[in-house]
């Protein structure tokens, strides 16, 4: 039955084409919404643009994407994860930088640096290290989690 094919991008209507930023340079792309890896036309650097799902332990110690990047709540990751948008439901160690968008959920666990445009937290979720806030004015807030931080000051009746 041919007729529950779904067509093309082109024959839906859909886009074409889609816009990204380099991880390196920060120049903005435009790419075909199909393509998997493209070069930066300002640094000339190749540019992954799949999803990645990491599962279990990772050997990798330093994934960079434009697409989106998954750690699932089985995986472990110790290293460098840099992608558009970051969901950790696992335990990662070391650098995580969402240059749109990360969220940790409630059995994700954090230690490290959390670099963000909007970060998404659990309640339940642990991070233990620098959360840094990039806003739209390019202003950057940090703030410190776990044991290195100082502890908030007690008030009576709170």
């Amino acid at each position: 039955n041919w007729k529950s094919v779904a067509p093309r991008p082109e024959a839906r209507n859909a886009p074409t084409t889609r816009k990204i930023d380099c991880p390196h340079c920060g120049e903005g792309l435009r790419v075909a919404s199909r393509a998997i890896n493209t070069r930066c036309t300002a640094c000339h650097t190749h540019l992954r643009l799949e999803d990645v799902v990491l599962r279990g332990d990772s050997p990798v110690t330093r994934i960079v994407t434009c697409g989106s990047i998954l750690v699932e709540p089985s995986a472990r990751f110790s290293g460098v994860l840099q992608g558009t948008e970051i969901v950790i439901a696992g335990r990662v160690m070391g650098t995580v930088i969402g240059t749109r968008r990360g969220e940790v959920t409630s059995t994700g666990k954090v230690a490290g640096t959390i670099a963000t445009r909007d970060l998404a937290a659990d309640g339940r979720a642990l991070i233990d290290g620098q959360i840094n806030i990039l806003h739209p004015d390019v202003m950057v807030v940090a703030g410190d989690t776990g044991s290195d931080s100082k502890p908030p000051k007690y008030r009576p009746g709170e």
